[in-house]
């Protein structure tokens, strides 16, 4: 990403969405490198705004794509609450490694904080520990070794989508913590957050947003057809 561009996928007085291209740091603080292009972006546009206010509303892995919600001002911080109330509808393309055979499934699996060695953050959980967490996957399409899934989050935690996925033998291709002996080859985790549904925090209409598949997963997924 040049410094200072950002796609821009929706935006008012209070929320402004943006679609990450990989290899971008998002964190809950005032300073990222996300945050530094949304502030950048806004000076440009309001001349003399440098205090502007912007504060991510989530977080994004590093080398995950796709949408993320930033708040410019205090009501916009309004949508923390439904995000951590799940009241956030949030949705992922991914592909993964092998076919997944259930054309719909659900993986309810705990997962814990701490080290699993080999730069594993997260992981399944011991029986009876952990936060319940639950991942519903959709199949768009099969290949030889690989399929094409949609993913909608029940719940939110660290690298749920990545450690769910590993976790029922079909783990993202390209993740490099996860499934580091994967036989697709990718640069980083097959992973593109592609859409938002949230009520805003100020007007209370609904807000739909999507973000079509960034161009090296298109090419992934051409690949894997034989295409």
């Amino acid at each position: 990403m040049r410094r200072h561009f950002i796609d821009i996928i929706y935006e008012d007085r209070d929320i402004i969405a943006v679609n990450k291209p990989r290899g971008v740091e998002v964190a809950n603080a005032q300073a990222s490198a996300l945050v530094d292009n949304v502030r950048a972006y806004l000076i440009r546009k309001f001349p003399g705004a440098a205090g502007s206010f912007v504060k991510p509303l989530h977080r994004l892995d590093k080398e995950t794509t796709g949408i993320v919600l930033l708040a410019k001002s205090g009501a916009g911080m309004g949508l923390v609450e439904d995000i951590k109330e799940h009241r956030v509808r949030r949705t992922y393309s991914a592909v993964v490694e092998g076919a997944v055979e259930d054309e719909d499934g659900t993986i309810k699996l705990p997962l814990e904080k701490r080290d699993f060695g080999h730069g594993k953050k997260v992981g399944v959980a011991e029986r009876g520990g952990g936060k319940k967490t639950i991942t519903h996957y959709h199949v768009v399409e099969r290949y030889e070794n690989a399929s094409l899934l949609d993913i909608n989050l029940e719940t939110g935690f660290t690298h749920q989508i990545r450690v769910h996925l590993a976790a029922i033998g079909h783990p993202l291709a390209g993740d490099k913590i996860y499934n580091p002996h994967g036989t697709i080859k990718f640069p980083r985790q097959a992973l593109h957050a592609a859409g938002v549904i949230f009520r805003h925090p100020v007007t209370g209409g609904k807000i739909q947003l999507k973000s079509p598949l960034p161009s090296d997963m298109e090419e992934l997924v051409d690949r894997l057809r034989g295409n």
